[in-house]
């Protein structure tokens, strides 16, 4: 079974820094208790394996999750840009368990 955890377009902040993760979806990451990073592979279109570590706030109200590791890299060898989308996906099977994809839909609108 496959779920789709990410479908966001991209911000500044998304592609210089860091990406930014909902909240809700928390739960297909698997973080042992008082842990606030936990690191998972996520494989693209071509088969590139990419190493990306989520991370959330050690304190405060709000958690911030945002996705660093190899983040920077893929923006850069994909050329992505703000307002490209960028769609994460949790596969599930009972054979393999769980698995990552990444994927990237350009932005296809023209600036006039």
């Amino acid at each position: 079974m496959e779920f789709e955890l990410m479908n966001k377009q991209l911000t500044t902040t998304d592609i210089e820094s860091c990406l930014a993760y909902t909240t809700a979806n928390l739960w297909a990451f698997q973080m042992v208790q008082g842990q606030n990073a936990i690191s998972f592979n996520a494989r693209d279109p071509t088969g590139k394996v990419w190493e990306f570590k989520l991370c959330t706030r050690n304190h405060g109200c709000y958690k911030k999750p945002v996705i660093r590791g190899d983040w920077l890299d893929y923006v850069r060898e994909k050329g992505l840009t703000v307002n490209d989308s960028i769609i994460l996906t949790m596969v599930e099977d009972a054979e393999n368990g769980v698995s990552y994809n990444i994927r990237v839909e350009p932005n296809t609108e023209l600036a006039i």
